[in-house]
């Protein structure tokens, strides 16, 4: 079974992100992650469709919000897909799988709100994230 992993660009190469691969794969998924050279290539070619399409290829999708609890214009496009798919969703914030059921999550940035958030969050690490 395989299962996606949206999450904000800024926990790209992440030990928050290598924690959250593990514990899905502990829960016996192959996990599709979007932070892979062939998908950055598709992206430029053919922006947030190419991560819709991945999405709908999956069994599931499992999500990181940024720390202030909110969502990414993207990483909320990407739960809207497997919502409206039927997929199993999960809040993988906590370090732990929550099950969100069928009710999108909020609060969800707009795409002005999410790169502003992604600009302070490279700022703040000196652009290392």
């Amino acid at each position: 079974m395989r299962i996606y992993l949206a999450h904000p660009v800024s926990d790209y190469g992440t030990e928050r992100q290598a924690a959250t691969i593990d514990l899905l794969r502990s829960r016996g998924w192959q996990v599709e992650n979007p932070d892979q050279p062939h998908h950055a290539r598709a992206y430029k070619a053919r922006g947030m469709q190419h991560f819709v399409e991945v999405v709908e290829d999956c069994d599931g999708l499992a999500f990181l919000r940024f720390p202030d609890r909110s969502i990414g214009a993207g990483v909320a496009k990407e739960i809207e897909t497997a919502l409206r798919r039927g997929l199993m969703v999960w809040d993988a914030s906590s370090g732990q799988l929550e099950s969100i059921g069928t009710m999108m999550p909020s609060p969800v940035l707009s795409v002005e709100e999410t790169r502003a958030m992604l600009a302070a969050r490279s700022n703040s690490t000196g652009g290392s994230e």
